[in-house]
């Protein structure tokens, strides 16, 4: 679904790398995208970045978690009945799957435990 201003030709548009500010991301576009990879669902928020990705030719779905401010990322593989379980809450879902995503929190800042 692409959102817009009805009337206004700008559903399903987006803007131009070149005239779109920091505060506009641009989707990367078909060219850009792995073939393989396909962007489900994405969601920011307090600069943490969840993804839900599904890759084709596995089948497998996994989401991708990005934290802008420290650095550190992690992915976890997802069975397709807790994909949006953990899309909505992947750092519990991590925990309960015992990912230790700590290490790439303190390998992200530059320390150790």
């Amino acid at each position: 679904m692409r959102i817009g201003f009805p009337g206004t030709g700008t559903a399903g548009r987006h803007l131009r790398p070149e005239v779109a500010g920091p505060e506009h991301e641009v989707p990367p576009g078909p060219d850009m995208m792995d073939q393989d990879t396909a962007e489900l669902a994405c969601r920011r928020g307090a600069g943490i970045e969840v993804t839900l990705l599904w890759h084709r030719t596995t089948g497998e779905l996994t989401v991708s978690v990005t934290d802008a401010a420290s650095g550190a990322s992690f992915e976890l593989p997802v069975a397709a009945d807790e994909a949006l379980a953990a899309f909505h809450h992947p750092y519990a879902y991590g925990a309960a799957q015992e990912v230790a995503y700590q290490e790439h929190l303190d390998r992200a800042s530059g320390t150790s435990r």
